[in-house]
């Protein structure tokens, strides 16, 4: 009788732990378009628990040796026309960088002086990479690809990046780069990893030798952990002389030279936030964001992630093991059920966090903690209806359960 009584237990906890991942498929899929489905969806999606690592991750590092990279030096365009661009990379060539990344996207001609100009002083640098990007697709469009958007030929024939970040829209959190992608048939590269081409080859192999779709940026830094100057500081000498040679000179966009307050403009949301939840403004420059994944590439300090079919798999194993031990509890000892499943299921939870936490931290391994954090919250009260199914099922087809090998419990 115990014998068939432990199958009936492994039977049981299997069948409801299958339940609830079925649960779970129909709050994710949302077949009747519940509106309250939808508003946690969105708000649950855009939060991971390693996020926990990166917020907050902006200290103020004043000397040299803190900063997070001394090959790294951003410098800021601010309101500049296309002409003082020009004298400020002309300024910055005078001190022999090795590679000037340009994360500005001049889409259209602006007029003959203008570009001329621009031209001019892009020719007259060794290495140079000018922003682009992909423009995403028209919903309503029949087009299967996305359009790419180069730089004008009138400031001439130089490498191009495309400096999107993997995000369909600003309220997103800026965590995956696409390592490459195509315009037609034509292989088009990040932004960020053609400037590392031009610095150092072996790491721009390197990346590509991972064949990895995406990668999760590994952020190390916001603004006040890179050297960075004002654009005004370089045009009139107020900076360390030679400092800027042979470093990666990022030109950008960090701030306005007319407005104190922070801009919002080419302003992301990322890991960083001192806020995980309730996030009310964006935290990061794209420049900033483009100096943390070449300071990833160049350290080869890449974040690995877990097959999703890792995840779930691990996430049904801890959900079964549970579903094993709640359902002895649930049976023998259905006065404390409730009190001691929910004990369990916390320090369940807390364990599983940290465990993730400390992955991520020590080995940089990134296991998606949604497939195993989410049953283990679901499975006490879910096995309420998995015991009114069954007993159903029982009623209807003398079908045999554990539910029933126990004291009267209700």
């Amino acid at each position: 009788m115990a014998e068939q009584h432990k199958k009936l237990l492994i039977r049981d906890s299997f069948f409801s732990t299958v339940f609830v991942f079925v649960c779970i498929a129909v709050f994710a899929l949302n077949p009747f378009n519940f509106h309250i489905f939808n508003v946690l969806g969105s708000s649950l999606n855009d939060i991971e628990f390693t996020d926990i690592i990166f917020s907050g991750k902006n200290p103020n590092k004043g000397d040299i040796q803190a900063k997070m990279s001394n090959d790294i030096v951003l410098i800021n365009a601010a309101d500049r026309g296309r002409e003082e661009i020009a004298s400020l990379i002309d300024s910055i060539n005078l001190e022999n960088p090795a590679v000037i990344g340009l994360d500005f996207i001049f889409e259209v001609p602006k007029g003959p002086l203008e570009d001329m100009a621009l031209k001019d002083a892009l020719d007259r640098t060794k290495k140079v990479v000018v922003a682009s990007k992909f423009k995403n697709k028209d919903e309503d469009s029949a087009k299967e690809s996305y359009s790419y958007i180069g730089a004008s030929k009138s400031i001439g024939n130089h490498t191009e990046g495309y400096a999107n970040f993997m995000i369909t829209s600003m309220d997103y959190t800026v965590r995956h780069l696409r390592s490459t992608d195509k315009d037609g048939k034509v292989v088009k590269y990040p932004f960020a990893l053609q400037v590392v081409k031009y610095f150092d080859s072996s790491k721009y192999v390197n990346f590509l030798k991972r064949h990895k779709e995406f990668e999760l940026i590994n952020y190390e830094g916001n603004l006040s952990a890179l050297h960075h100057f004002n654009g005004n500081d370089i045009m009139t000498g107020n900076f360390p002389k030679g400092f800027l040679k042979g470093k990666i000179v990022l030109v950008g966009f960090f701030g306005s030279d007319c407005q104190a307050s922070p801009v919002l403009d080419d302003n992301f949301y990322t890991p960083m936030n001192d806020k995980i939840v309730g996030r009310k403004f964006p935290d990061t420059y794209g420049i900033v964001i483009q100096a943390n994944i070449i300071n990833m590439i160049l350290k080869e300090n890449y974040v690995n992630k877990t097959p999703a079919w890792v995840d779930w798999t691990l996430g049904f194993f801890i959900c079964f093991i549970h579903n094993y031990i709640f359902l002895r509890l649930f049976v023998h000892k259905h006065l404390w059920y409730h009190f001691l499943a929910k004990m369990i299921q916390l320090v369940t939870t807390i364990i599983l966090i940290f465990f993730c936490i400390y992955l991520f931290r020590q080995f940089n391994i990134k296991i998606s903690a949604s497939p195993f954090i989410i049953p283990v919250l679901l499975t006490v009260d879910m096995l309420y209806f998995y015991d009114t199914l069954v007993k159903l099922m029982h009623k209807m087809f003398k079908t045999k359960t554990y539910f029933l090998t126990g004291p009267v419990h209700h």
